[in-house]
């Protein structure tokens, strides 16, 4: 289950990083077709724009590649005695994949929520075994399994 989790994540954000890579072409194609005109205040904002844009999707793809690499880390044929980066984790709440922050993933039986293990609530989880206990927001969750 960690395995399939993990490929649809990597090919959603494949798809994500080729469309913010099409976007940069598309923005650098129209800033090499902005000319200065007479209103050269017009000329400025216009490219200044563009180089924010620009930045936004360099931070993006940033993002994403980080994700990546936070994926390729985690060895999926381990299965964890307690809670740590790469494990799945079953509680009483919801189920939770220790990987990288991506919100809820449908895989077709049950949904995961995929957390960074730098969240709050993972670190809640961390180094916890089956039986154990967590209170998030008020509530008591229990730690019923982890891969």
């Amino acid at each position: 289950m960690k395995k399939a989790l993990i490929e649809k994540c990597k090919a959603e954000i494949e798809a994500k990083k080729d469309s913010i890579e099409q976007e940069m072409v598309n923005l650098k194609t129209s800033l090499g077709a902005e000319t200065k005109s007479s209103a050269g205040d017009k000329y400025e904002t216009s490219r200044e724009m563009m180089n924010q844009e620009k930045g936004k999707l360099q931070s993006q793809m940033a993002v994403l590649n980080q994700q990546l690499e936070t994926l390729s880390k985690i060895n999926v044929s381990i299965n964890h005695e307690k809670v740590g980066l790469g494990s799945l984790v079953k509680t009483s709440a919801a189920n939770y994949f220790i990987s990288i922050s991506y919100g809820k993933v449908n895989n077709g039986k049950e949904e995961v929520f995929m957390i960074s293990a730098v969240t709050p609530l993972a670190q809640q989880m961390i180094n916890k075994m089956p039986g154990e206990e967590i209170t998030w927001n008020g509530k008591s969750i229990l730690i019923q399994e982890v891969e």
